[in-house]
């Protein structure tokens, strides 16, 4: 949250931001400002957190300061951390001013922040998400790769330090401008949505999640520079799991333009009823997944009870977070983790994405990713879970074809990263030359008499890395190989 005190001579208010557009129009009224003001701006005096003080004396866009307040509070605790490290140093962010500091939110990937330097193998992990984006799940349990990783990190010396722990600015990663100083970047936060409308007016665009009070629609025209909604081009970004009725009667707009009264029909209480989901996507989904994998699961209130031989091994929680009754570091309490983890990236980025627009495609599919002409796409049953499948989009990227569907997510990101080309397949090896290499270097660690211990000992840990990445039922202990 931003506690800000705000001057419009003579007039002195203090504002929270975010805060809602009523809110926001009371406090313009305090300030001697009109109240439907489509564009406010105003002086910051003070502001909190002090990281932020580069504003001070500075006149702003109230409506800006509210949309980094949202995206504050959309943060992680580390990526906050990570956030008010980097304003901290004037060496970094010196001469920002507000268009820079909305756009760190959505460049934090090129500042690491490591606040405990004594875990090489959490520091390496940290970062190298930091600059890829994505491990694979090979590379995610490296610890000796993770903590050499670590290691170099440190000894670059290059770490600034800061009350929240050393800072590094990883130069590879760029610095991006998502954020052009005039319309908002999409940004899903309001819980209550019940659809996101994308408003598109000459090369600019903004999203809109309605319901809204009408003057956010306005702000959004304003920002656009369009005279009205009639001159824009509407499209539905996202609607919630609602019925293919309301689906129906949502996407009119993209027909007739009444975005205001798509407004009006959507703020009916009906609706809102409609909307309200008893056990929410995750839960359904995480306490089918541990079942599956042979974990016995109770549901209680708050959380949902996982037990292993027995005994409650971990509580999971709607958010995501987990606790355990007692030791952390055994094997079950590692695999929910694991599959936890899984779930809710899943479950997230299902639920923040857009409808797949395609022409004849049956079933209601969302998009999670497309890159180089390839989807990435999910359709959700409460009964059955979730089906993911990859796509390559036609000529005239219209419809999609050639379909490969799974039950999978980690099968369906790896199929998806290789097809698209984000990752070079001739680099890759199946499962099955992964089997014959194994059977070879078990060959070579039984039979090679002249292998020093320090080469049996890099050769084994190859093999138990090779087995991490083949099917349990395809492997084979013993080797095949002859003279």
């Amino acid at each position: 949250m931003i506690k800000a005190t705000i001057q419009n001579s003579p007039y002195c208010t203090e504002i929270n931001f975010p805060c809602s557009e009523t809110e926001l129009s009371k406090k313009l009224g305090e300030l001697g400002v009109n109240t439907e003001h489509l564009a406010p701006m105003a002086t910051v005096i003070e502001i909190e957190p002090y990281e932020l003080s580069m504003l001070a004396d500075c006149d702003v866009s109230l409506d800006a300061l509210n949309y980094l307040g949202k995206r504050l509070d959309g943060m992680s605790d580390l990526e906050q951390k990570q956030f008010l490290a980097v304003l901290s140093q004037e060496e970094i962010c010196g001469g920002w001013g507000l268009k820079n500091v909305i756009n760190l939110t959505f460049n934090l990937p090129r500042y690491t922040l490591i606040e405990d330097t004594d875990d090489l193998e959490r520091i390496g992990r940290i970062h190298m998400l930091n600059v890829r984006g994505a491990l694979s799940e090979s590379e995610y349990n490296d610890s000796e790769w993770l903590a050499e990783e670590g290691m170099k990190l440190l000894e670059s010396s290059s770490g600034i330090d800061t009350e929240y722990g050393k800072i590094y600015v990883n130069k590879e990663v760029p610095f991006e401008e998502v954020f052009n100083g005039i319309t908002f970047p999409g940004y899903y936060c309001e819980p209550n949505s019940v659809a996101v409308v994308e408003i598109g007016y000459s090369d600019l665009a903004e999203l809109v999640e309605l319901p809204c009070e009408d003057i956010a629609i306005k702000k959004a025209l304003c920002r656009l520079g369009a005279d009205s909604v009639s001159n824009c081009k509407i499209s539905v970004d996202s609607t919630r799991d609602i019925s293919d009725e309301w689906s129906e009667k949502i996407s009119e707009v993209e027909k007739t333009k009444d975005l205001f009264g798509l407004n009006k029909m959507l703020k009916s209480e009906d609706i809102r009823l409609k909307q309200e989901q008893p056990v929410s996507m995750f839960h359904k989904e995480i306490s089918r997944v541990l079942g599956q994998n042979d974990f016995t699961v109770s549901e209680s209130e708050d959380c949902i009870n996982v037990f292993s031989d027995g005994k409650v091994a971990a509580k999971i929680f709607d958010n995501g977070m987990m606790s355990a009754p007692g030791d952390t570091s055994n094997d079950a309490y590692f695999e929910i983790k694991k599959i936890a983890e899984t779930v809710s990236e899943y479950c997230s980025a299902y639920e923040k994405a857009a409808p797949l627009k395609a022409e004849d495609l049956s079933g209601k599919y969302r998009c999670l990713s497309e890159f180089n002409g390839t989807v990435l796409a999910a359709k959700y049953n409460a009964d059955f879970g979730f089906e993911f499948v990859t796509w390559d989009r036609t000529y005239d990227g219209k419809a999609v074809r050639h379909g490969n569907y799974y039950g999978d997510y980690a099968a369906a990101k790896e199929n998806f990263a290789i097809r698209s080309g984000l990752v070079d397949s001739d680099k890759l090896f199946d499962n099955s030359e992964l089997e014959r290499i194994q059977k070879c270097v078990k060959f070579a660690m039984e039979n090679d008499g002249n292998l020093h211990f320090d080469e049996y000992d890099e050769l084994k840990k190859l093999v138990e890395k090779i087995s991490v990445s083949i099917p349990e039922q395809q492997q084979d202990n013993s080797p095949k190989m002859s003279m």
